[in-house]
């Protein structure tokens, strides 16, 4: 009886000491998150958000490839206000001149961030957004170019 109270014990320990998740404000959250997004660690910020926002973060993963590197990963968070199972965190990304928010809901004792497509993504991903569409711009423009130069050396070729 006696070792099973302390092994009780020592897992209720344990996993107060790991966190859990269950216990974290909606701030401790959000700087997670953020801090996951802002270095394109998809799989680590999904742990952090709800089924909507880990759609958003597979979309962003699946399109990675195409966008560079996040230089400026910083951020300093501002506020938090909650109101019943919602909550906003502002925050500030270093380099901007505004602040941002990030909603994020409780499911199941759990504060979770709250993004979907149409919910729009915050700045910093909208930001990773913007540079996706600029390189999708430039891959297009350059394959447009290699098509007139071959329809050239065809054309050429055929004469």
């Amino acid at each position: 009886m006696k070792t099973s109270f302390l092994l009780s014990l020592a897992a209720t320990v344990l996993l107060a000491a790991c966190g859990g998740g269950g216990d974290m404000t909606p701030t401790q959250v959000a700087e997670k998150y953020l801090t996951h997004l802002n270095k394109m660690e998809f799989k680590e910020a999904k742990e952090y958000g709800t089924e909507k926002t880990a759609g958003m973060l597979d979309l962003l993963a699946g399109m990675a490839s195409m966008m560079p590197k996040n230089e400026n990963t910083g951020f300093k968070i501002s506020g938090e206000a909650i109101d019943g199972d919602k909550a906003t965190v502002t925050y500030r990304s270093e380099g901007k001149d505004a602040d941002e928010t990030i909603t994020l809901i409780k499911q199941d004792g759990k504060w979770l961030v709250d993004m979907a497509k149409e919910d729009g993504m915050g700045e910093e991903s909208g930001d990773m957004m913007n540079d996706l569409d600029a390189g999708m711009d430039s891959i297009m423009d350059g394959a447009g170019e290699a098509m007139e130069e071959a329809g050239e050396a065809m054309q050429e070729a055929a004469q």
